[in-house]
């Protein structure tokens, strides 16, 4: 994975307005699916980091910029790059592609927690592949 990596999805009716267009939380939900597949390819599934590990990633804040719009059937290209990855928080750069054109842009600061909620070290397995990840 150099640096980024990218998610594709495709507009579904459930996901745009009465015009057609997609409602802009649905690019929360995209850009979430997208962070979960990176951290995946990276060998950590949310699911075992919670079971194994007693970790969660939980999003501390989000700055979404809609630029133009997506439209049903359109097919979106998610780029997610890792940055900064500190003791308990990762910041998490992504952008919506159609095509060349950019739909969307998110800033995402994520906490690392545990089952109580209270913030934890990112496990050092995790940290060392994010940091070599950073653009």
């Amino acid at each position: 994975m150099p640096n980024s990596f990218t998610f594709p999805t495709r507009v579904y009716f459930e996901d745009t307005d009465a015009g057609g267009i997609v409602y802009y939380a649905n690019y929360l939900k995209f850009a979430e699916r997208a962070r979960t597949e990176a951290l995946r390819s990276l060998g950590f599934s949310q699911f075992t980091l919670m079971k194994e590990k007693d970790l969660r990633f939980v999003v501390r804040s989000c700055h979404l910029n809609c630029l133009a719009p997506a439209y049903l059937d359109d097919i979106l290209d998610i780029k997610t790059y890792f940055k900064e990855p500190k003791y308990a928080k990762l910041v998490v750069s992504q952008v919506i592609l159609r095509e060349d054109q950019l739909i969307a842009s998110l800033e995402v600061v994520l906490a690392c927690i545990n089952p109580e909620g209270k913030p934890v070290r990112i496990i050092e397995d995790l940290r060392r592949l994010l940091t070599n990840l950073e653009t």
